[in-house]
């Protein structure tokens, strides 16, 4: 006879390592906490710099920048530049996305007081040098043109616009040929729009000489003017029903994208909504997912998630489904979300989920990597390292009753945008039912 497993218990909540907050005269803030065992240190510079700062003709134009970064300094070309991130043990990666541009590396602990100042130097003195221009540029079109042949990408597109219109969030690719009209001076001018002191967060976790690292801070970023305050316009996403269907003839599968926006990090019903994600849509023992995989056989893979920005979200649901399922699957997505709306889950599901959300939350802070990137994410979002500490408890509190009114008042199927990416010839007919379909 087997012994039953006793049930697990739910986690407890935690506490971040004590975080050191610096701030310059010219703006630029550091954060600074030691944590974990090894002796290497993670060193991320995040700017105020991401496609939110881009007009129509600009579309892009920041990851020109970012590509540019990784080229050096005035006093550095990219191989110089490389050598002496090399020496100190570590490397260097330049990322852009909607709302920043992160410079971000590991060193080994003794040497992140030098790798803060190589980071100053080349946001100070980027070198932007004009003969790479045509090199840069083919990489970002070779990226286009890779990206507009994915259907996920495709969905995504198509379900930004919708969502943002013609806010930059709502531009996911630039216009064609757009970029093989950008130059080195409009790469330059952008940079220097956004760029600057005030708008800049430097992040070091890990083991390090606090403060080594502290004085590398004042005396490499001193100095360095402020720039200019931020005019990033706020979106006015909407809330309303629309079908989009995109075709891709021939395809044997459909990818859906479906969502609408919702309140952003820090709203009361995000914790709540959280949880309810996980539990609808956005885990590996979701409803949606049991529905449609384990069930009917549609997908193999749905998820849902939230999908961020600055003081922005949308809940997404994504599945790629086989063509012939493709109105089955949504009528089934739907009907999961109308019974969450309906009637609040069992207490032992959603004690299930409990766990499984405040596990993997706190995963993400058990590197100095990680806490690194959930504090600039906390920092872009207006919250503080508090918020942080209480979401575990927090999310253990959700109640059943909880769950329902959150989905209740956020998942308005009636205001749900549809995009679906597919052979329109066998697919226009089944997504007919859920709306006017645009093409």
């Amino acid at each position: 006879m087997t012994t039953p497993h006793p049930p697990a218990s739910r986690l407890p909540g935690f506490a971040l390592p004590r975080i050191e907050r610096l701030k310059l005269d010219n703006g630029l803030r550091a954060v600074l906490v030691e944590s974990g065992s090894v002796p290497k240190a993670d060193v991320r510079l995040v700017l105020d710099i991401g496609d939110a700062q881009e007009s129509l003709d600009e579309t892009w134009l920041s990851r020109l920048v970012a590509e540019y970064l990784r080229e050096g300094s005035a006093t550095r070309d990219s191989d110089a530049y490389a050598q002496a991130v090399a020496a100190l043990g570590g490397d260097l990666a330049v990322d852009s996305d909607d709302d920043t541009t992160t410079l971000r590396g590991r060193v080994l602990s003794e040497h992140a007081p030098a790798f803060v100042r190589l980071l100053a130097e080349l946001v100070r003195t980027p070198r932007f040098p004009p003969g790479d221009l045509p090199r840069l540029r083919s990489d970002l079109e070779r990226r286009l043109a890779l990206a507009q042949v994915q259907p996920h990408m495709l969905a995504l597109e198509r379900f930004r616009a919708a969502l943002y219109g013609d806010h930059p969030y709502g531009r996911v690719f630039p216009r064609p040929g757009l970029i093989g009209r950008f130059t080195t001076d409009a790469a330059r001018a952008f940079y220097e729009a956004h760029g600057g002191a005030a708008r800049a967060t430097l992040y070091v976790a890990g083991r390090f000489d606090e403060r080594a690292v502290g004085a590398a801070v004042a005396e490499a970023f001193d100095g360095w003017p402020a720039g200019a305050d931020s005019t990033v316009r706020p979106p006015q996403p909407r809330h309303e029903r629309a079908v989009h269907l995109v075709d891709r003839a021939q395809s044997e599968q459909s990818t859906i994208y479906m969502g609408l926006p919702v309140p952003a990090a820090g709203h009361e019903d995000w914790i709540p909504l959280w949880v309810a994600n996980a539990l609808l849509g956005g885990s590996f023992i979701s409803r949606i997912l049991l529905n449609l995989r384990e069930d009917k056989g549609y997908s193999y893979s749905p998820f849902g998630f939230i999908s961020t920005r600055r003081r922005d979200a949308n809940w997404m649901q994504i599945a790629d489904v086989t063509t012939e399922v493709t109105g089955a699957s949504l009528v089934e997505i739907f009907r999961e979300i109308d019974r969450l709306r309906a009637e609040a889950p069992p207490t032992a599901e959603l004690e299930g989920i409990q766990r499984y959300v405040t596990g993997t939350y706190l995963t993400r802070f058990a590197t100095p990597a990680g806490i690194s990137e959930q504090l600039a994410s906390l920092d872009l979002q207006g919250l503080d390292a508090s918020y942080a500490e209480a979401t575990v408890e927090r999310a253990n509190a959700v109640t059943p009753e909880e769950v329902r009114s959150v989905v209740e008042r956020c998942l308005r199927p009636e205001e749900m945008a549809i995009v679906v990416v597919g052979d329109a010839s066998r697919v226009a007919g089944q997504i007919e039912p859920f709306g006017r379909v645009s093409a």
